[in-house]
């Protein structure tokens, strides 16, 4: 199943529009180029960091390219605007799984909203955690409005970072503004204190432009 990495960065106000600028006119139109399948950014309106860009790829692989390599090599914009940023995150996820079930293995990433609960479980066994959002709670979540669920599970941070984000991450997709943020409080209620180190993110899409900008 495709891989989900994340990058987060909090940024001065007075900069967002320029990261905006290079996002969408040359970051993006870069990682295309070489590869990545979707890739999305995010404004939060609470929770944790300004901004979190969203991407799905095939495999990890692709950060060992020299093709991915020269995407910061070739950029003469790049280092102007990150170095702007006042915190930063990368993370690379495994998709556990996906609800509804996708039908092939196309890329699946296409929302105006975005709710994502990360957690740590400390569990013995993993498959009491997945067994809990297929027997019911993902399809909670879809009832509420939600396009899509997926829970997914961090395997290391991006390429050339370390991550210190929890090991799971809940990630739901919405047309509108997300009307349910209580995954966590229900895992604490089935599961207890296996459940800590939680996080959230709420945020609406800033690229590409979204389908319903009167939802914003």
């Amino acid at each position: 199943m495709r891989k989900l990495y994340t990058s987060e960065l909090e940024l001065p106000e007075e900069y967002l529009d320029a990261f905006l600028q290079w996002y969408a006119f040359r970051h993006a139109p870069d990682i295309y180029q070489i590869g990545f399948d979707v890739c999305t950014s995010y404004r939060a309106i609470e929770g944790d960091m300004m901004i979190l860009d969203l991407y799905e790829i095939s495999s990890t692989d692709i950060f060992d390219t020299a093709e991915y390599r020269g995407v910061a090599q070739m950029d003469p914009y790049s280092a102007a605007i990150l170095e702007r940023r006042t915190r930063k995150a990368h993370s690379v996820y495994t998709q556990v799984q996906v609800f509804p079930t996708p039908v092939d293995d196309r890329p699946l990433l296409n929302a105006d909203w975005i709710n994502i609960e990360r957690f740590d479980c400390e569990l013995p066994d993993t498959g009491a955690l997945e067994s809990y959002f297929a027997d019911g709670e993902a399809e909670r979540i879809l009832l509420a409005g939600a396009k899509r669920v997926r829970l997914a599970s961090r395997t290391k941070g991006g390429p050339k970072h370390v991550s210190n984000r929890p090991r799971w991450m809940l990630l739901s997709e919405w047309p509108h503004r997300p009307t349910r943020h209580d995954a966590i409080q229900r895992l604490q209620a089935r599961f207890g204190d296996g459940v800590v180190n939680q996080s959230f993110f709420t945020g609406y899409r800033l690229f590409p432009w979204m389908d319903r900008p009167e939802v914003a």
